[in-house]
């Protein structure tokens, strides 16, 4: 999601306003775009993209060809949309643990999931994200719903259940500053920022890998104007406000341009912006169809604060 006054600033180069709705998930942004109202530019994630496209439910993109070429090289390739045709990739992250110093020093998913460790903890309100987490956890990958790798990933979420305090996609970093919980799933973006600080938290990408999210933007098939709602997303593409969204909003951009234009302390933040290796143990949401209901059985019952 841009930055609400790069947003503003976008639009009033094409002589536009623009009203902003905020949704939390993808399946919150599904749900809008089957409604009454249609939005002229939307911001979904790998997975999304990937059900929107075979649903022809975006149109192809028709935007400079500059756009495109100040992604980082992964960026232009994702396995959701190869070459871009039909979203660009606008933010990026890693799904991992934001820590207090209270949960030791361990870089694996264990500082989560393992119910013999001191310390509540707190999980995020997604299907996916936990799901996948419980998957990489025992050696599968995040989309494999065969049998035995839900069995393996159930039975590490039911051990965990006594030590959830929460499962909250809203707030994952007050919990862990506050010290009501000692590590919380967390998304890179806020994780990072939190870090920077506080001093007594880390944020980790555990080494069994990770989920890596990209939001993207792309023109809904009703889109009433899509020359201006393309127009408009080349807009917010512009270096220096993908360098404002990430400096206020606190997500890693995939423009080596906007990179460039960070403060050092943002533009080196290892958090923010993962090195190689680290991206490299990283795997991508998929769309996986029917099967995705099979994941809704996997996370416990949310439990209460």
């Amino acid at each position: 999601m841009p930055d609400p006054e790069a947003l503003d600033e976008a639009a009033a180069r094409l002589g536009r306003t623009v009203a902003l709705e905020v949704v939390s998930s993808n399946e919150d942004l599904e749900r809008l775009m089957s409604g009454p109202e249609q939005a002229d530019l939307v911001f979904p994630s790998d997975y999304l993209v990937e059900r929107l496209v075979a649903s022809d439910a975006l149109l192809a993109l028709e935007i400079p060809g500059g756009v495109r070429d100040r992604l980082g090289a992964w960026a232009r390739e994702l396995d959701c949309d190869p070459e871009c045709r039909w979203s660009v990739p606008f933010a990026f992250g890693t799904t991992g643990v934001l820590c207090d110093e209270a949960a030791g020093d361990g870089d694996s998913w264990s500082v989560l999931l393992d119910p013999a460790l001191d310390g509540r903890v707190g999980m995020l309100d997604e299907v996916r994200e936990v799901a996948g987490a419980a998957l990489i956890a025992t050696g599968h990958d995040p989309n494999d719903v065969t049998e035995s790798a839900l069995k393996d990933a159930r039975a590490v979420l039911e051990r965990q259940r006594e030590r959830v305090a929460r499962y909250d996609s809203d707030d994952f970093v007050g919990p862990v500053v506050r010290g009501e919980v000692v590590a919380h799933h967390a998304w890179s973006g806020p994780a990072a920022m939190a870090v920077r600080e506080h001093d007594r938290l880390r944020y980790l990408v555990p080494r069994e890998g990770a989920v890596l999210w990209v939001t993207t933007g792309a023109v809904p098939a009703g889109a009433v104007e899509p020359e201006v709602s393309m127009r408009l997303l080349a807009e917010l593409a512009d270096p220096g406000l993908a360098a404002q969204t990430t400096a206020r909003n606190g997500f890693a951009t995939p423009s080596e341009d906007a990179r460039a234009l960070l403060p050092t302390a943002l533009r080196e933040d290892a958090a923010l912006f993962p090195d190689a290796e680290t991206i490299g143990r990283c795997h991508t949401l998929h769309d996986l169809g029917d099967d995705e209901a099979r994941l809704t059985p996997v996370p416990p019952a949310g439990l209460p604060d």
